[in-house]
């Protein structure tokens, strides 16, 4: 027999409309001590009858706290319609207790108002983290509330907090250290390869996050993205007139905004016969204070730069070191802002290169990207479209099961899609994707692109000495014969290089294939 405990009975009791719970807790009359078992769409817990917890609000969030870690969305549901009575109750007869002065303080931080008890825990108790980064991940930069003896090392402000678990694979990413892989990998290169190779990323992500978007943009255009990545490590405040910059620099001018929108946008497909609506996000009066929050949340990652580079000067123990990088990684920072960002869409137009662009912002000013190397993340997304739209359907299809919204009646406000979901929305998947492309960009595509300029370099060297090339169409040939496996196509010869004799196209292909160690051409 399973009985439902923690979170999962809150939500049953009070019906809380929750869209982000992540795992099912239940007691369970078969289980011996714990068991967790992963069934792809959510977790599902069980735990032997000791653990049942009192029948009651205190009991089930006292059980969810310890067992649960934090979930903020539902938190905020929950304290919205219970009577504080028995938090009072709970932390008057418990002053000392973790799980009382957490939740004392989640509900002040999260209705902005204070319980009616004066001095709660005494003045002597030793402060303890809100957020238990033994199971989530936490901000490096902590807040002292004196109140309550606690350390707020949440990730964000009131306004916008998303929550990130600490799963094996995002565990075992942070350790894997991709931040000093990079830099291992550029150190083998000379400093003009390198910046050569810079111009190259920069353009090749500016290219790839408009193909995402099925776009292809102008010369111009192409080139004020590309130098927005140049700029993307000056530390500049994340404020609305800058990311209103951002988005006028990302479309032509005839779509330009000047500040947040203000009316209800949607993603989905003119069908012609009817729209097809995808994903509603907040409500446009709904975005200042949403917004206000990613940007207060965008500043701890740049202030959490600034305390990492502090304490980079102390002597740390190895545990220490691990501690500092398992509470406030850049990663996770990067994810839920950028996707934060995205899933808010505070403006018409232009929020997903924006959102895209977000990520390298917040990778460079924490100092996780190298300085002058942007990191083509993009070129990873487009090669794995299918898997990042998951990931941002993971969000949106939830919010979108919520939501009664028509386009052909714009008049009528949407319903449903409640800043509740996107100011504290569980970021795990999210940041479990950057991490991956991350990976794969650092461990595979970095060196491969610096490689492919070592060959195209020594490929133009050495066919420059073969033949007198006209204008452009040394490159071109090297760019061709790569392209086909180190062999010049017919179609190609005939068109770009009939002046050339059947023994020059031989003898040139060989020196490709050898500048690019590729086989021999079949």
């Amino acid at each position: 027999m399973r009985t439902l405990v923690g979170y999962s009975w809150l939500i049953e009791h009070y019906a809380l409309p929750v869209i982000d719970h992540w795992q099912q807790c239940y007691i369970d009359s078969a289980t011996r001590g714990r068991k967790e078992q992963d069934l792809g769409t959510h977790n599902v817990q069980l735990f032997e009858g000791r653990y049942q917890p009192e029948e009651s609000l205190v009991g089930h969030l006292q059980f969810a706290l310890r067992y649960e870690g934090l979930n903020l969305q539902l938190l905020a549901l929950l304290f919205e319609q219970v009577d504080p009575q028995p938090l009072i109750h709970w932390i008057s007869d418990s002053p000392n207790s973790v799980y009382a002065r957490r939740a004392c303080f989640l509900y002040e931080w999260l209705r902005r108002e204070q319980l009616s008890i004066e001095q709660p825990v005494p003045s002597k108790a030793s402060y303890v983290d809100v957020v238990d980064t033994a199971q989530q991940f936490g901000s490096g930069v902590a807040q002292r509330d004196t109140r309550y003896r606690v350390m707020n090392n949440l990730l964000g402000t009131p306004d916008f907090c998303p929550t990130v678990r600490r799963t094996d694979f995002l565990t075992a990413m942070v350790q894997k250290d991709l931040r000093q892989r990079t830099r291992e990998t550029l150190e083998r290169y000379d400093k003009d390869l390198l910046r050569r190779a810079a111009a190259f990323l920069y353009l090749k992500e500016t290219q790839s996050s408009f193909e995402v978007e099925r776009e292809k943009p102008s010369a111009d255009r192409t080139q004020r993205f590309a130098d927005l990545l140049r700029d993307a490590d000056t530390s500049q405040a994340l404020t609305e007139d800058r990311l209103v910059e951002l988005q006028q620099a990302v479309l032509d001018p005839r779509f330009h905004e000047f500040t947040w929108r203000h009316q209800q946008n949607w993603v989905g497909r003119d069908l012609g016969y009817r729209q097809q609506v995808d994903f509603v996000p907040p409500r446009p009066e709904d975005v200042p204070a949403l917004m206000t929050g990613l940007q207060d949340t965008a500043a701890r990652a740049r202030l959490l730069n600034m305390v990492q580079g502090e304490v980079g000067s102390a002597v740390l123990s190895p545990a220490d070191h691990e501690t500092m990088k398992l509470k406030c990684d850049p990663v996770v920072y990067a994810a839920t802002v950028a996707f934060g960002f995205v899933f808010i869409h505070p403006f018409m137009d232009g929020n997903g290169r924006i959102h895209r662009y977000l990520i390298h912002e917040v990778l460079a000013n924490a100092e996780f990207t190298p300085k002058g190397i942007v990191l083509p993340v993009s070129a990873v997304i487009l090669a794995n479209l299918d898997k990042y739209i998951e990931v941002l359907e993971a969000f949106s299809k939830r919010v979108r099961a919520r939501t009664q919204y028509s386009p052909d009646s714009p008049e009528l406000a949407a319903t449903g899609n409640d800043a509740v979901y996107f100011r504290y929305f569980d970021a795990t998947e999210q940041a479990e994707f950057l991490y991956e492309a991350l990976e794969r960009t650092v461990e595979q595509d970095l060196q491969h692109e610096i490689d492919f300029l070592l060959g195209f370099d020594q490929a133009c060297q050495t066919l420059n000495q073969l033949l007198d090339w006209p204008d452009h169409s040394l490159e071109l040939f090297v760019r061709v014969v790569h392209q086909n496996g180190g062999q010049l196509s017919k179609t190609k010869q005939h068109s770009h290089f009939s002046w050339m004799t059947d023994a020059e196209v031989a003898e040139a292909e060989a020196m490709v294939r050898n500048a690019f160690n590729l086989d021999s051409a079949s």
